[in-house]
Formats: structure tokens, sequence, C-alpha cells
């Protein structure tokens, strides 16, 4: 007699061919799954491999060159990165390296270093100078535009820009100094932080570099409101508040000009404190007073004139807004 009972799911029974089927399929299945998991097992192990042999066989430095000479010698520069020869080059940390040798050596203000297969690393250093000075008794604490600190020196050139009204906490070699706050006459309000006062003297210098040809010989930070600068040892500029400096040092630029066309040795006070005009005070600049001249007059569309009375400030001032 047939046996007609069904499976659970309403299905025949299978055949003896069919679960051998069935079986032969899982097994196929489990063989290819077992080939897969090798395969990746085995490139993994090759990956680590790899990664073993480059970071303690292959890819070691076998050179590391300078481009571009310094006043600082390739030995030297080579030794302050820390990089050595048969070091791996994926191990090295560029970065770091690059810090190192700006701290090291100050008078380099930018490194870049690049990494070859070959194993061959090049060191490409740019030099900074010698901007700014402060005096700290018999010496001058020498800084570059940025403010970052180079060195302490008896003497200084005649470039390097002199600062005073302000004293610094923190002036390492090789690092940005680090400028005091300056306070109101209670000793406790602070006017002006010793970060924006940094701010405040990079954007001077940078205005001299600019529109004086480099040839500021002072900047005084006493007062924030009335920023001065030394112009070749010989004029005082009265610049007002810090926050017109750029539009002030223009203006100046175009002053200078005029009185070295007139008078190469001019020597006196120029007070730029009100916008677009000019005051001139000829003789020793060190005694005269805060406040504008008196002796300054206007002409008839009261503009500010020198004391010669031969020319109008509003002449001065077309110039230096022109392109």
């Amino acid at each position: 007699m047939r046996n007609n009972s069904k499976t659970p799911q309403g299905r025949q029974p299978m055949s003896r061919d069919e679960r051998r089927h069935v079986v032969s399929l899982q097994k196929h299945k489990q063989r290819k799954r077992r080939k897969m998991i090798t395969l990746v097992l085995l490139v993994l192990l090759i990956a680590v491999v790899g990664l073993v042999l480059s970071l303690t066989v292959f890819f070691r430095i076998t050179a590391i060159n300078v481009a571009q000479s310094t006043i600082y010698s390739d030995e030297q520069i080579v030794n302050a990165s820390g990089i050595k020869i048969s070091e791996n080059m994926f191990l090295t940390d560029s970065e770091k390296a690059a810090k190192k040798i700006e701290e090291a050596l100050p008078y380099i203000s930018d490194v870049s270093i690049k990494k070859s297969i070959t194993g061959k690393m090049t060191l490409t250093v740019t030099e900074t100078k010698a901007a700014m000075a402060f005096l700290e008794g018999e010496q001058y604490l020498i800084i570059n535009p940025e403010g970052k600190v180079l060195e302490r020196s008896r003497i200084i050139s005649e470039h390097v820009c002199l600062v005073s009204g302000v004293g610094y906490t923190e002036a390492t070699e090789g690092k940005t100094i680090v400028l005091s706050d300056l306070k109101a006459s209670d000793g406790e309000t602070v006017l002006r932080t010793g970060e924006k006062l940094l701010e405040d003297l990079v954007t001077a210098y940078k205005g001299n570099e600019e529109y004086l040809s480099g040839k500021i010989s002072e900047i005084r930070l006493d007062d924030i409101n009335n920023l001065e600068m030394v112009y070749e040892y010989r004029i005082l500029l009265k610049c007002g508040e810090i926050g017109k400096l750029e539009s002030t040092l223009k203006f100046a630029g175009a002053i200078i000009e005029r009185l070295d066309g007139e008078n190469p040795y001019y020597k006196g006070t120029v007070d730029l404190r009100i916008e677009n005009k000019a005051y001139y005070n000829e003789g020793d600049f060190e005694e005269k007073s805060e406040e504008p001249s008196q002796e300054a007059v206007t002409d008839e569309n009261g503009e500010a004139v020198e004391n010669t009375g031969d020319a109008a400030t509003e002449e001065n001032t077309t110039e230096s807004t022109s392109d």
C-alpha cells in the first residue's frame, strides 16, 4: 500500500536522489565559504607581512638633502630635525621635524619636507629676517615680522625697528614673544591684551614695509589711542588710533614723500591724528607737545597747510588715496 502521508508543509517527502542533491549543494556552499575565508585570511596575512617589512626592512631613509642654503649649515638643519639615516620613512613625523627645526634654528620660518620612495628626503627651508627689537638691559631682544623671537644681541642692524612702550612676559628663542597686557594707571584694568598688542605691532611693521619703504626706526606703543612711529630717526609720526593705522600710514607715505622732495634732511613732527590732515612742526620732535600744533594754519577751505604756507594738505590727501 502506498504511503500518501505528507510533510508538515503539505509537500511530498524528498526522494533519495533529491536528498543527495540537497546535501551535495550544502557541501559545495561550505567548501566555497571555506575557500573565501581562507583567501581573505591569506590576503590579510600578506598585508600584515608587507606592513611589517615596510616598517622594518623597506622604505628606510638613505639620504637627507637640504634644498636652498641659509645662514645655517646643512648639518645644523638636519641635526635639528631629528631625522636619522636608516630610519623608516613612513614613521617619520614631517610636521614634528619641521617644528623642531623652526624652534632650534630661529632664523628659519618655514620648512617643507618631501619624501621619495627611493629613500631620499628633501628639506626645503625658508629664512626669516630680523625686523624689530626690544631693549633688554644692555642688549636687544630681536624678533621677526610675525613676532618670533630670533636672538639676543648687543647690536642691531639699522634696518631693525626698536619697539618701546610695551613689555613682555615670555621671550624664548624660536617661539612667539608673549607681550604684557597694557593696563590703566590703576594697575588692574586691562586696556589691551598682550595678544592684541602683538597683532598691532605686526600690523604697524607691515604698514611700515608697504607704505614707508621699511624706514621706520622706532614704534611706540605707550598709548593705544596715539601710536607713534619714528621715521629714519628724524621724523616723529603721531598716528592716532591703532584701528585706523593702515590708512594713516598710507597717508603718511605721501606726506613724507612730499617733505623729502622739498628737504631730504627735514627733521620734526608730523601729526596725523586728524583724518586726512597733517600738521608739521620742524625741530626736535622729542620736545613737541602731545596736542596738534597750534601753529598750523588752514587755507580758505579749512584744510591744514605747512608752516611755510606754500601748499595745502588737501593735495597730499589726494596723493595718498590714489591707486
